[in-house]
């Protein structure tokens, strides 16, 4: 249940850009909108993302070779166990009903895990995502606690954009009543 995205550059241009794209799957994006646009434009609504991570990204991109596959994995909370999540509501309104008491069966945690290999005969990169959705209150009391402390550093920036204001409080809560 991997999501399969391609990249590669244009004759005369030294960008990565997604030409196609396989996404069942997708994390609050549209593929249909992404197409075509450079790495650097693909990432533009990640907080800090030009900033801190542009050049190191386009560097590895550059460099990476046929052969190995490269694997990073990520997580945020998600207000539905849904494995295709496109928000419809606003996260004020998409959270309003999460509770300290709640959270464990109301909020989920939606992990990516996402490779990176170049393809031999071609030299474009495939761009896989595989998504794993799990409800909050099913997870170990330590991880629980790690994702209750990981959250409070979430407000500010890319937290913002994925709607941790809205859930934080509510998380934090949660885990400290099911502290181990």
């Amino acid at each position: 249940h991997e999501d399969l995205c391609l990249l590669t550059k244009r004759e005369g241009e030294d960008v990565y850009r997604l030409i196609g794209a396989a996404v069942a799957w997708p994390s609050d994006w549209h593929p249909k909108d992404k197409i075509g646009l450079p790495l650097r434009a693909l990432h533009a609504p990640i907080a800090g993302y030009e900033e801190q991570l542009a050049t190191g990204v386009d560097r590895f991109m550059e460099t990476l070779r046929p052969g190995p596959i490269y694997a990073r994995c990520n997580w945020f909370i998600a207000a539905t166990g849904e494995r295709r999540w496109l928000p419809e509501k606003p996260p004020q309104e998409a959270f309003a009903h999460v509770t300290p008491d709640n959270a464990g069966s109301t909020l989920f945690v939606r992990s990516e895990r996402q490779t990176l290999r170049r393809l031999p005969q071609t030299g474009a990169i495939l761009f896989t995502i595989g998504i794993y959705v799990e409800q909050l209150g099913n997870l170990s009391p330590a991880n629980i606690a790690m994702l209750g402390k990981a959250v409070q550093t979430l407000v500010n920036g890319e937290g913002d954009r994925r709607g941790a204001p809205a859930y934080a409080d509510s998380l934090i809560g949660f885990a400290e009543r099911n502290a181990p």
